[in-house]
């Protein structure tokens, strides 16, 4: 037998309730984005590093990778439509903020065989909701890094 006195308590704690819900579950999505933003960012470096250690010589004999050649190459995984960059496999909610090293500023790098290459690639990641509730800043920045020995 319901009392009268009760009607509607079931509203009242569903509306107390859904927001916290609600945050749980943007907070998994969001989380979910960033994983999978830091896994494409890891095999665009690892990509990228791997044109860099196989090496080519340049007028000298001398044994080179280009920055440019690297930057293409993360630049090739990185975008589905590469030269135009306008579709990348990044999950993006603002602007897109790339930062690659090494990059095609940095020309012709003479190496020697078993000498380490690191290859960064940066991304800033703008948070979709959990800024807002949980105070943390706005965006974070990604970094994925491989380093590889030199053939």
């Amino acid at each position: 037998m319901k009392f009268n006195s009760q009607k509607g308590a079931a509203i009242v704690e569903f509306a107390v309730i859904l927001p916290l819900l609600l945050l749980i579950v943007f907070g998994i999505v969001e989380f979910g984005f960033i994983f999978y933003n830091q896994a494409i960012l890891t095999n665009a470096s690892r990509e990228g590093a791997r044109r860099a250690i196989v090496f080519e010589t340049n007028s000298n004999g001398d044994r080179i990778y280009n920055g440019a050649t690297v930057e293409d190459t993360i630049k090739r995984y990185l975008y589905t439509d590469y030269p135009t960059n306008s579709d990348l496999r990044l999950v993006t909610f603002g602007t897109e903020n790339l930062s690659i090293a090494p990059s095609s500023a940095d020309g012709e790098v003479v190496i020697n065989q078993g000498d380490y290459i690191l290859v960064e690639v940066q991304y800033d990641y703008d948070f979709m909701v959990l800024p807002s509730f949980a105070g943390i800043p706005q965006t974070i920045t990604l970094t994925g890094k491989t380093t590889m020995r030199a053939e």
